[in-house]
């Protein structure tokens, strides 16, 4: 089966950096920051983790206009929609490093599923980030023996230190409640219903479901509903597909149930969303 049609520009690791192994570091400023392609709408299918050290810049990331200020640490994770829109780009000084997940060591640290914006980090945990940073940039450019586990466990760090300052977005719980989480990132376009992603993981639905709402408070069905509604928002937002074949693009044989669906959880058709959203946010996919 073929891969869905990108319908909001998509880049890999390779398609920006093309590095040695699935990780890259770079000091700020950053030598892509006048790349137009990410001044353009984008999204990436890796993680990027920044620290600004001095000055700021703002971007949009989904539905918010976030600015990054000295002090500052922000996650973009693999489908967020995200453009830079200040004249200096990334700008600043600081520090930007993206990995594949598959990266990290297995069990290593816990990936965040969901980020909403920056987060502060106060001068004790600041330091410290500047120190790994370095630590990280000093290893990927001199590639001493064993430079690849050092940055493994070095990113491991840096990650626990963002999730000390989120919690709200932390992904915690059980191996298979993560497990999960991978495979609805990964499949909510093919596959959208509970039993679907237990066979993957070869338990029963009403196992699953227990163990999720225990963690999350939310059924299955629910997770996968807020993932396919947030899709949708995106792409009615950015691509230039029309509702038809977005609706077709998210595994729904009729508009007309598209329709419902959306309009159910979130009070809006999709025509009405599209022509608010687009006047409210800075996109112009046409």
């Amino acid at each position: 089966m073929s891969a869905p049609v990108p319908f909001i520009t998509s880049y890999q690791l390779e398609n920006i950096f093309q590095p040695e192994v699935p990780f890259i570091v770079e000091e700020l400023p950053y030598s892509s920051g006048e790349d137009k392609r990410m001044m353009d709408v984008h999204r990436h299918e890796f993680y990027a983790l920044g620290l600004c050290l001095a000055g700021s810049s703002t971007h949009m990331l989904d539905f918010e206009q976030v600015t990054i200020n000295a002090g500052d640490m922000l996650m973009i994770i693999p489908g967020q929609v995200h453009q830079a829109i200040d004249l200096d780009g990334y700008g600043g000084n600081g520090y930007l490093l993206a990995f594949n997940a598959d990266f990290l060591l297995p069990m290593q640290v816990a990936l965040p599923n969901y980020v909403k914006g920056p987060i502060r980090l106060p001068a004790p945990d600041l330091q410290q980030a500047q120190f790994i940073f370095s630590q990280l940039l000093r290893e990927y450019t001199e590639q001493p023996p064993q430079y690849v586990a050092m940055l493994q466990h070095y990113l491991a760090l840096l990650i626990m230190l963002f999730h000390r300052h989120a919690i709200t977005h932390a992904q915690a719980g059980p191996p298979l409640l993560v497990r999960y989480r991978e495979l609805l990132a990964a499949h909510f376009v093919e596959w959208t219903k509970p039993a679907q992603y237990a066979s993957a993981m070869h338990v029963s639905a009403d196992h699953l479901n227990e163990v999720v709402k225990q963690h999350t408070g939310q059924t299955l069905s629910a997770h996968i509903t807020e993932r396919r509604i947030l899709e949708a928002k995106r792409l009615l937002l950015h691509a230039r597909e029309s509702i038809k074949e977005i609706a077709w693009h998210l595994q729904f044989n009729e508009v007309s149930y598209f329709n419902r669906f959306f309009k159910q959880h979130t009070g809006h058709t999709p025509a009405a969303f599209r022509e608010k959203a687009r006047e409210k946010y800075p996109s112009n996919p046409e």
